[in-house]
């Protein structure tokens, strides 16, 4: 029986959100779990975001609102994690929408090991509605987490074709508070993107244990979602090296680089990431003999070469199009790149 003993502390990190902040706070007081704190951490937004937290703010009582000049949604969840003072953490995007009973349902499935506790989701627009199983059934991650690590690396891990999202966003899940300070886990601020995946990398190891319950909970907008590498084209290096890097490093500090499996799925993001900024330097003119080689050199995608690593990934087009790279056939690769696209 879920009793309101514990406090669960709900993080929102607002920018630019006025058109759909209400309804998301609203999802957040209107819980049938009670005993809340809500802290809304405004970054730095342009438009009346900020206004619109001052005014909520007088509606509920165990609100909280804080502000700062425009520092990503790292730095502001991190704010909001030491402003925090449940025994509890839940993320929420200030876009989506909460069903009434995630934070009670969510609690019903904790136990005395259990420090992270999840659920699914439905993607939504308008009238369009998906649901989104992580996982078939309810399942419980303890010495065993190949599959978490597997589908944080590969979205398309475990789910259904038409699937929406992946285990690795922070929001639908229950974090042990004490549980985050004892490891210290915080969002890395010098990511742009997947700062959430690299969090759960580490969430996911030091957790003693994880509940998934296989339960849409929560409502995740998707009219908001665009084409993010069309629009950062000239950015791919900056964005996702730091990425590769991440990665990289957690792969290696928590040993799972020993896993065979996960190592192999580890090579197959890191090629994704690579030929992703490949394509950019296409795209942009900046294609060269000279900044593929000192993209190999300089970076941790020389992983990717070393020994042929990219032999151990089972996609053939992948493996072929990092062989043309790897024998210094970048004309072919040019000329190949083309053909892809005109097939597509």
């Amino acid at each position: 029986m879920v009793t309101n003993k514990e406090k669960v502390s709900i993080i929102v990190p607002i920018y630019n959100a006025e058109k759909y902040l209400e309804e998301c706070i609203a999802s957040i007081t209107n819980q049938t779990y009670k005993n809340l704190q809500i802290i809304l951490v405004n970054d730095g937004s342009k438009d009346k975001s900020w206004e619109l937290c001052k005014k909520i703010k007088d509606t509920d009582n165990r609100i909280s609102i804080a502000t700062q000049s425009n520092s990503g949604v790292s730095v502001a969840r991190n704010r909001g994690l030491e402003l925090a003072d449940g025994e509890w953490i839940m993320f929420v995007d200030p876009d989506d929408i909460l069903d009434k009973k995630i934070v009670e349902d969510l609690l019903a499935n904790v136990s005395s090991k259990i420090d992270i506790v999840a659920s699914g989701c439905y993607g939504f627009d308008g009238n369009y509605k998906k649901k989104d199983s992580f996982f078939e059934g309810n399942r419980l991650f303890n010495s065993d987490k190949t599959d978490l690590y597997l589908q944080l690396m590969d979205a398309t891990h475990g789910q259904s074709d038409d699937f929406v999202t992946a285990i690795g966003v922070p929001w639908g899940k229950l974090y042990r508070h004490g549980f985050l300070k004892k490891y210290n886990l915080k969002f890395d601020p010098k990511l742009r993107r997947m700062q959430d995946n690299i969090f759960n990398m580490y969430a996911f190891y030091y957790a003693r244990e994880i509940f998934y319950l296989d339960k849409p909970l929560y409502f995740y907008r998707l009219d908001h979602i665009t084409d993010y590498a069309k629009r950062h084209q000239s950015d791919m290096i900056k964005i996702f090296k730091p990425v590769v890097d991440a990665r990289t490093t957690g792969i290696k500090e928590l040993g799972l680089d020993k896993n065979s499996e996960i190592y192999q799925y580890y090579l197959n993001e890191t090629a994704g990431f690579f030929l992703g900024i490949i394509n950019s330097l296409i795209l942009t003119n900046s294609y060269s003999k000279e900044n593929v080689n000192q993209l190999v050199a300089n970076t941790n995608f020389n992983i990717l070469f070393k020994d042929q690593n990219f032999k151990k990934i089972k996609d053939s087009k992948i493996k072929y199009k990092l062989f043309l790279l790897n024998h210094g056939l970048y004309k072919s690769y040019h000329m190949m790149y083309k053909i892809w696209n005109l097939v597509k």
